[in-house]
């Protein structure tokens, strides 16, 4: 058994897809029939934060490296997110919370390799899309704009983490990739809740999981050698929502569980480009891992 959790292909694909629907579940009934509504997005963050110790380790505090940084900002928005939940905190107050943390979380990872100019840009890029991810990805309410699913900002969190995930493994960044990977497949465990029926609400616990592959992306950016500047061809991801809006699915019948089939496909395509273009500018090689 220990050599199965220790296997790196469970540590990144089954055992945090069971931890994600897991922890979902347990936080749906703690809750209770509303408010767990709202915490069960949580699930996702705390099985990254447990299959993070499990790869990495658990970081020391104040952290000396930028994955430790990583671990605590996510440790943090946790916290922040469930307390805002927990509160049934909404509007822009939520949304302005997570924003701060989302610029605090990035700040605090990329400051060490802010030299120059150039090292800059990625961080103007990552804080972009965090205000997408703050005050556009989801509305106060928990409901992403113009629709009530929790799928369509879970589809974009799922298409990101495998964009940065498999980029990061192509680049041979093992531990980077294997996060992803988790994220990814935690993030595939929320979704097997709200498919076909919806079950869940995106509010400020899923708007700080939305934030982690950002998290991840500024280490990549930043501190490897990996082709990070291929992420950008995955960030039409978040126009999957206003896109699926354009399909004539019905609102009726199985219409919403043909939409979370559609919502996830049109934001996993970009990835799917982005990871292409980290291949083909690797020449082709395959990872050691």
């Amino acid at each position: 058994m220990t050599d199965l959790l220790n296997d790196p292909f469970v540590q990144s694909s089954l055992l945090p897809l069971i931890l994600g629907a897991v922890a979902v579940g347990v936080l749906r009934l703690v809750g209770g029939a509303r408010t767990g509504r709202l915490l069960a997005p949580a699930g996702i963050a705390l099985a990254f934060l447990g299959l993070f110790i499990l790869v990495v380790g658990l970081p020391a505090f104040p952290p000396p490296s930028s994955m430790g940084k990583l671990f605590w900002s996510a440790a943090g928005g946790l916290v922040l997110g469930l307390a805002a939940d927990a509160l049934g905190l909404k509007g822009r107050p939520v949304s302005v919370a997570v924003a701060v943390w989302l610029v605090l979380a990035l700040g605090w990872i990329a400051g060490p390799a802010l030299d120059s100019l150039a090292a800059a840009v990625p961080l103007l890029v990552l804080l972009a899309v965090g205000a997408w991810v703050a005050f556009g990805g989801s509305a106060p309410d928990g409901h992403s704009p113009g629709s009530s699913s929790a799928a369509a900002p879970a589809a974009v969190l799922l298409a990101l983490a495998l964009a940065v995930g498999v980029t990061a493994l192509i680049g041979s960044s093992a531990s980077l990739a294997q996060l992803g990977l988790a994220l990814t497949a935690a993030t595939g465990g929320f979704l097997l809740w709200n498919w076909p029926t919806e079950r869940h609400v995106w509010g400020a616990s899923g708007r700080v999981a939305l934030g982690l592959p950002l998290l991840l992306a500024a280490i990549l950016a930043l501190y490897t050698q990996v082709q990070a500047a291929t992420l950008l061809l995955a960030l039409p991801a978040l126009a999957a929502e206003p896109l699926r809006r354009r399909l004539p699915i019905p609102d009726t019948g199985f219409g919403p569980a043909l939409g979370t089939v559609a919502v996830t496909v049109l934001a996993v395509l970009p990835a799917l480009v982005a990871i292409a273009a980290a291949w083909a500018l690797s020449g082709g090689e395959a990872s050691p891992y």
